[in-house]
């Protein structure tokens, strides 16, 4: 199984910019307690306070599967509607060396 990074980008609702990042910082700790979990980071940019990202990397696709099914995460999600400018874009990706690109 290889490592696996997540993306996510969310757009908060005019308004919603606050309470977006308190929902989003809810979800740090118990992810990193999850056993699957290598990082788990939220950054919000500088130069709008409406955009968030979130950081993270798992040992696996399947721990992060875990992750995304948690109560939580679910319960967090059912809110996104009330916070967010459409859905989060989740993108995904896999760590490369030098030596991927010979």
């Amino acid at each position: 199984m290889d490592p696996i990074s997540k993306v996510a980008f969310f757009a908060a609702k005019r308004g919603e910019e606050t309470r977006l990042g308190l929902q989003l910082m809810a979800l740090v700790s118990p992810s990193r307690n999850e056993p699957g979990n290598l990082r788990y980071e939220v950054f919000q940019d500088t130069g709008d306070d409406g955009l968030w990202i979130v950081v993270e990397d798992w040992r696996s696709a399947q721990d992060f599967d875990f992750h995304m099914a948690t109560d939580y995460v679910q319960a967090f999600l059912g809110r996104v509607p009330a916070l967010c400018d459409g859905e989060p874009d989740i993108r995904s990706y896999l760590k490369r060396s030098s030596t991927d690109c010979r």
